[in-house]
């Protein structure tokens, strides 16, 4: 009823200040009129909404998403935890969690914080004595700081080391996995990846793999253990040769000697002899020589040019004296050969259609001549290659 009654008054009011210029409702003219007021009121009530729309989208950016700067003085910086909940280190290691919308401080006296991976919800934090951990939704303390060394939340299961023995717990502080082993202080973590984590020996024996369960899929065997980035396969390392495995602990690509790294969809090898190969997830080679760049190689040629430079200066009595000073330079050439960059920062020459004229065995190569090339084998040895690739002597 109060809109209608608002919409009559406004039709009334309008029908008033028209009136006042002689226009009649009935009358082509005051129809069109009518309709342009249509067509603007439209545009304006649309250009309202716009406004509207964009003002909430940008309140729901700010408090949601967009990173929060503290206006504490003592503040060093203020880290994001989620929707409401922020962490403010200070300068004097005594940090705090801070609820941004209600102003209250729900955690005093943190040195730092590591958040959780995946789903998980816990915050691992330490307030510079003893570790536990806090709810990243409600910032309130779950697990009191009781650790002496206390590792990220992941896969539902945080490690923690106390009186020098390593124990996976739960979300309430259970703990449900008793590995019996001492801590190894050269650990990077003692985090889960896609249902497994990597341990380390109480005699030393090398690196290993236990399940969610505590049951050894692993043997304590290797130097070297680390999953991918996205924990769907796992580069295992043993006798200075690397293989790949799946989320399985299948076997992609056997025990090899060269340096693997994983990627999201292939897997790169560095061979000893520096090539680089290519294999796709399934362990089928790609491409058995792969290069990084390739640059081409200039010399200073024989022939020496010459030109005067001119300059002016003013001497102790004002006046302005010219002095003309000779300079001299080579000029430079394009050599044949291309120089490649293969792994382990390692050089080659090619050809400039591609053939391959070295294998990449040194690091560092500068051309000399047209078909002379000085090639560093290590920090002092250096060698003469010609454009056939053979070592002058």
């Amino acid at each position: 009823m109060f809109f209608t009654v608002l919409w009559r008054g406004v039709c009334q009011a309008l029908g008033w200040f028209f009136g006042l210029f002689g226009y009649k409702r009935g009358d082509k003219f005051s129809k069109c009129v009518w309709r342009v007021f249509a067509v603007s009121a439209s545009i304006i009530t649309a250009f309202l909404a716009l406004i509207f729309v964009t003002m909430f989208v940008e309140v729901i950016y700010k408090r949601y998403f967009q990173p929060h700067y503290c206006d504490d003085e003592y503040c060093l910086h203020s880290e994001y935890i989620k929707r409401d909940i922020y962490f403010h280190n200070t300068h004097d290691g005594k940090g705090y969690v801070y609820n941004k919308r209600t102003g209250e401080k729900l955690i005093r006296h943190i040195a730092w914080i590591a958040k959780p991976l995946g789903n998980d919800s816990l915050v691992c934090f330490s307030d510079g004595k003893k570790r536990g951990y806090f709810s990243k939704n409600t910032g309130k303390v779950i697990i009191e700081p009781q650790y002496d060394h206390a590792w990220v939340f992941s896969d539902g299961l945080a490690s923690v080391e106390k009186d020098g023995q390593i124990n996976f717990i739960d979300g309430t502080g259970k703990v449900v996995i008793n590995c019996k082993l001492a801590y190894y202080q050269h650990m990077i973590g003692y985090v889960f990846h896609g249902g497994y984590c990597v341990v380390y020996g109480d005699k030393s024996e090398g690196y290993g793999l236990i399940d969610k369960t505590g049951k050894t899929v692993m043997p304590f065997e290797y130097s070297d253990i680390q999953p991918s980035t996205n924990a769907e396969m796992w580069v295992i390392t043993k006798n200075g040769q690397s293989a790949a495995l799946d989320k399985y602990l299948r076997t992609v690509i056997p025990l090899t000697k060269c340096s693997m790294d994983i990627g999201n969809k292939t897997i790169n090898m560095t061979m000893p002899d520096h090539t680089i190969r290519k294999y796709d997830l399934q362990g089928e080679l790609i491409n058995d020589f792969y290069v990084k760049q390739v640059r081409m190689l200039e010399y200073e040629k024989d022939e020496v040019l010459y030109r005067d430079i001119k300059t002016k200066e003013v001497d102790e009595c004002g006046e302005t004296v010219e002095t003309v000073k000779s300079e001299s330079w080579h000029p430079m050439a394009t050599a044949y050969l291309r120089a490649y960059e293969a792994g382990d920062g390692r050089y080659g020459l090619m050809s400039p259609d591609g053939r391959v004229v070295t294998m990449p065995l040194y690091v560092e190569i500068q051309a000399i001549a047209n078909d002379r090339y000085l090639c560093t084998c290590n920090r002092d040895d250096k060698v003469v290659v010609n454009g056939k690739g053979e070592i002058v002597k």
